[in-house]
């Protein structure tokens, strides 16, 4: 299952104009991170710990995919959020779950990253 391919390219797709991938990877068999900036709101770097599974969207994960895809590019609004260490704000991650720890070279891609 390529589970972030998918949703890169209803990304690239659909939504390319506004949002901006600053990187992802596997955290676990079916999910995946993505981290992400927004052109509405370039300063606030985003992250979403994605899990797929047969209730999803329309179980497939396609239909995965581009209701995630979607959810990225709409503004957060009532769903859980927390920064990390890193400035990374986690959405939509519970609060009796850990925050990702995203991997080195996402973390050198955000310090070279920064908006002017």
């Amino acid at each position: 299952m390529d589970l972030a391919g998918h949703i890169v390219r209803e990304i690239d797709r659909y939504w390319a104009d506004e949002l901006n991938i600053l990187g992802y990877w596997e955290d676990g068999p079916a999910t995946v991170c993505v981290v992400y900036r927004r052109t509405i709101d370039p300063a606030v770097v985003l992250g979403r710990r994605l899990t797929f599974g047969s209730r999803a969207a329309d179980g497939t994960i396609e239909g995965f995919a581009r209701d995630v895809a979607i959810n990225m590019a709409e503004p957060i609004g009532r769903a859980t959020s927390r920064p990390d260490q890193h400035g990374i704000v986690w959405v939509g991650v519970p609060t009796d779950r850990r925050i990702p720890e995203p991997p080195d070279e996402l973390l050198q891609i955000l310090r070279n990253s920064e908006p002017s």
